[in-house]
């Protein structure tokens, strides 16, 4: 888990309790202006703070679903008992290494942003 996971996490547990006392009235101030300022501050943080770990932690895009069914394929070939082709065996990474080491030819090389016409 990164430290953005870690923030985000502690951020929603807060405003989850924090909302808990809002919608229980325990923290009440004694002024009907500053109760309605911290309700309004409250809800509006408790938006944008789900917002934030709902962005950062879903897969939003492909290459976000990609990444999340690499680390799903990887944990279920660490299980005992696992059932299926094993993609990332020692000597299927030895096949990967010799893959990333071979030369490439400089033509094939496209630059980020060119379209091949």
């Amino acid at each position: 888990m990164n430290i953005g996971t870690k923030i985000r996490t502690v951020l929603v547990i807060a405003t989850c309790l924090n909302t808990a006392l809002l919608a229980t009235d325990v923290a009440q101030f004694g002024n009907e202006t500053v109760n309605l300022i911290y309700k309004i501050l409250s809800v509006c943080a408790n938006f944008v703070i789900v917002f934030c770990a709902t962005w950062f932690n879903n897969d939003y895009t492909e290459e976000a679903c990609m990444g999340t069914g690499l680390t799903r394929q990887l944990k279920a070939e660490k299980k005992d008992g696992y059932i299926g082709d094993s993609f990332f065996d020692d000597y299927n990474q030895e096949f990967l290494d010799e893959i990333v080491e071979e030369e490439v030819d400089e033509d094939e090389i496209v630059e980020a942003g060119e379209v091949d016409e």
